[in-house]
């Protein structure tokens, strides 16, 4: 089996020590053979390192590296150009110091010069030394340059949770990007990469000729994992890994569907269309890599400024109603202090376009995109960080609730839910409404709450749950019952099971041969907790 090189980004360093490469260059051929400037924006670790990479040896015509891959065989021309590789994570600031970015950009362009043997000792800043060795490498090569900036945005992203700071950081990379619109004539092409869409960094704002292919279908899989190429280049890995969990082939391949598979990041606007799901890379790197299936893609990362965030929006970001939204939302680019928590969380990989429709209730049609959890992994570890900033709990008080519930739904011991939701709730309320500057309760907090202790819990939890008569706030299943949850605010809870009576929510479910028990609950907005708990078998 080849090796898979867990921490090596680098493009050559995997192709000659004879690592495990999942062949993108038929996508790459298709997506950058035409246009000049493009913008990819994707979830950290999705990639996106390694396809800068691969790219940067394309272009600079080392076809060696290429030996076997599809485009080897391809019209390719192997025209060789002079490149810049920007990695803009050594431009970050521990401390948020706009003086300090600014110094390690010129550092970064300096050291770029003395490798081409570049003057830039006029430069008097970052953007006028980029400017200078540009100019300068056009004129020593006679051969246009292509710049390639990884992670464009990440100085930005590791000073967002310094408020005071950021605006100072976010004008060095805004004066340093703007060179590249000015320099038409001595560029080749241009790749930008990151995780947020900030407008005003002199990228969405300045360049007028921009292929933002975020979204488009044909670059949905140029970062990540299809099933074909997990079943092509990860075979005997595959096998090995069945073989572990004393599983069939197919087996496996069905528990990695649904714990890593799931992401959607095309669309087409004009059939409504959402692209096939794809796995996340760096997860299943680990899954082959290590055989086991481990949650890396989100241990990875510390999603606490997020959690902070959703908790300052008064948690409306992660609200079920929220996460149906006009695609224009996401697709725009916005100032950094202009960042919805939704946008936030797309972004950043923590929910994923699920379904595509047209609204046509207005005046014109306008396309809606319904988002979700892209993955069991993701929703798995997302709720047990959410949840302790939502109830004001600790991970291990939490956890011992959900092993009382998962055992009151096993048993069917329904009469136990008032007082168990109700402890579950009792540090929760004024933490709650204070920082989100509400003092009334939503329904929505609940929901969340209810829904991520129900993840925690080990079940299977949908909110929101789509039926051909409306929604169901949460459905709990399980491998014989469902229960269908619906919350009331200051209305009696047998109200909510009429409800879900009379819009036959379980008859999807008893088509499948299972159990269904109907759950109202009523909660109090002036106690601020549950009120009543009714249930019934169905």
């Amino acid at each position: 089996m080849q090796e898979i090189l867990l921490t090596n980004q680098s493009f050559r360093k995997i192709r000659e020590a004879n690592g495990l490469y999942i062949d993108k260059t038929k996508q790459m051929y298709n997506l950058f053979a035409r246009d000049t400037y493009f913008f990819l924006a994707r979830p950290r670790r999705f990639g996106k390192s390694l396809l800068c990479s691969t790219l940067g040896e394309l272009f600079a015509g080392n076809r060696q590296l290429f030996k076997g891959l599809w485009i080897d065989n391809s019209d390719w021309t192997w025209k060789q150009y002079p490149v810049i590789h920007l990695d803009m994570t050594s431009a970050i600031s521990s401390t948020g110091d706009s003086q300090e970015v600014r110094k390690k950009l010129l550092l970064m362009i300096t050291l770029l010069a003395k490798q081409h043997a570049i003057d830039i000792s006029l430069a008097i800043d970052p953007a006028s030394a980029l400017n200078l060795l540009i100019k300068g490498i056009f004129d020593s090569h006679g051969n246009q340059v292509v710049v390639i900036i990884d992670e464009y945005d990440k100085p930005l992203l590791d000073a967002i949770d310094k408020t005071d700071k950021f605006p100072g950081i976010h004008d060095e990379l805004r004066a340093f990007y703007s060179p590249l619109k000015l320099l038409d004539d001595q560029l080749k092409y241009v790749f930008i990469t990151g995780v947020f869409k900030f407008a005003k960094t002199s990228i969405f704002s300045g360049f007028n000729n921009l292929n933002d292919i975020t979204f488009d279908i044909p670059a949905a899989d140029i970062c990540g994992y299809t099933e074909q190429e997990i079943r092509l280049f990860f075979a005997e890995h595959l096998e090995a890994l069945a073989t572990v969990h004393k599983l069939s082939v197919e087996e496996m391949m069905d528990s990695l569907r649904k714990k890593y598979n799931g992401y959607k990041f095309g669309l087409n606007i004009a059939t409504a269309e959402l692209s096939a799901g794809v796995y996340n890379a760096f997860a299943l790197n680990y899954v082959f890599a290590k055989q086991q299936q481990l949650d890396k893609w989100f241990e990875s990362g510390s999603p606490q400024a997020m959690m902070k965030q959703l908790a300052r929006d008064g948690f409306s970001g992660f609200d079920p109603k929220s996460l149906n939204v006009e695609f224009n939302t996401l697709n725009t680019s916005c100032s950094p202090d202009g960042m919805t928590s939704l946008c936030t969380l797309y972004y950043a990989g923590y929910v994923t376009m699920r379904e595509c429709y047209v609204d046509n209730s207005g005046k014109k049609p306008i396309t809606m995109v319904k988002l979700d959890f892209p993955s069991e992994e993701v929703s798995d570890a997302y709720a047990k960080h959410l949840l302790p900033e939502l109830l004001n709990k600790n991970f291990d008080q939490i956890n011992q609730f959900a092993l009382q519930l998962k055992d009151a739904f096993r048993e069917q011991k329904l009469e136990t839910l008032h007082e168990l939701l109700n402890d579950l709730l009792s540090t929760t309320t004024y933490e709650i409404y204070t920082r989100s500057h509400d003092r009334a309760p939503k329904e929505n907090l609940y929901q969340i709450a209810f829904h991520c202790l129900f993840i925690v819990a080990n079940f299977r939890s949908v909110m929101e749950d789509s039926t051909n008569q409306g929604r169901i706030d949460i459905t709990v299943e399980l491998p014989e019952i469902v229960y269908l949850f619906e919350l009331k605010m200051d209305k009696p809870a047998a109200g909510a099971i009429q409800q879900i009576k009379t819009t036959d929510y379980p008859r999807k479910f008893k088509a499948m041969g299972k159990k269904v028990y109907g759950i109202g609950v009523s909660i109090s907005t002036q106690d601020r907790k549950v009120a009543d708990v009714q249930w019934e078998a169905l």
